[in-house]
């Protein structure tokens, strides 16, 4: 029998708190690390710098926005 391939940890949720909930995160973490293009500049650097705090790492644009994501 072969072995299967495991999947990427979601940050220590191995087998702890159930499918639905593991799912969830993944979505969410998923939403919060993809690459965002500036609505200033338009590089791809422009990633969350705190809760709700979005900041271009070329031109230094701060805009505030969700918590997840820029348009929540």
């Amino acid at each position: 029998m072969g072995r299967s391939r495991s999947k990427p940890s979601l940050k220590g949720l191995a087998q702890k708190y159930g499918g639905s909930v593991r799912k969830r995160y993944s979505r969410v973490y998923r939403l919060l690390k993809q690459k965002r293009q500036c609505p200033e500049c338009g590089s791809l650097k422009f990633k969350r710098e705190s809760a709700g705090i979005w900041v271009c790492g070329r031109c230094s644009f701060k805009v505030a926005g969700g918590a997840y994501d820029v348009a929540a």
